[in-house]
C-alpha cells in the first residue's frame, strides 16, 4: 500500500512539472479561448494569428497578446453563456512610457459558435 501511494504522488508530481514545463495554451481563434471557457468556467493564454497580428499593427508592439475568457453568466441552454473575454497586450509604448494595453468584452456564446437567441 505505501508502495502504491508513492507512485501515485510521483506520478502527480511528474504531471504538473510536465504542465508547468509546457508553457501556457497558444489559441489561434477566439472560438477555441470561448469554448475552452464556456466547457471550463474559465480559459487563458496566449493568442497569436491572425487576431494577435491585428493587435500588433494597432498598438505597433510585438509584444505578446494574452488573453482570458470566463463564464460571468449561465443560460438555460448548457452550450451557451455570457463570458467576459480581456485581451492584454503587452509592452505598448505610449508618451507616458511603456505599458499594457487591455481590451475587455463581453458578449453571449454558445459552442457552436453562434449567438444564443432568446436563451433567458
Amino acid at each position: 500500500m505505501k508502495t502504491l501511494s508513492i507512485a501515485l504522488i510521483l506520478l502527480a508530481c511528474s504531471t504538473f512539472a510536465r504542465e508547468s514545463l509546457a508553457g501556457p495554451t497558444v489559441y489561434t481563434r477566439q472560438h477555441d479561448v470561448l469554448a475552452a471557457a464556456i466547457r471550463n468556467g474559465s480559459s487563458s493564454g496566449v493568442m497569436e494569428g491572425e487576431v494577435a497580428e491585428h493587435f500588433t499593427r494597432q498598438f505597433r508592439s510585438t509584444g505578446p497578446l494574452l488573453v482570458t475568457a470566463k463564464v460571468i453568466k449561465s443560460f438555460s441552454r448548457a452550450d451557451c453563456k455570457r463570458l467576459e473575454m480581456v485581451f492584454t497586450k503587452k509592452d505598448v509604448d505610449t508618451p507616458q512610457g511603456r505599458t499594457d494595453a487591455i481590451l475587455k468584452t463581453q458578449l453571449n456564446y454558445c459552442l457552436d459558435g453562434t449567438p444564443p437567441i432568446s436563451v433567458e
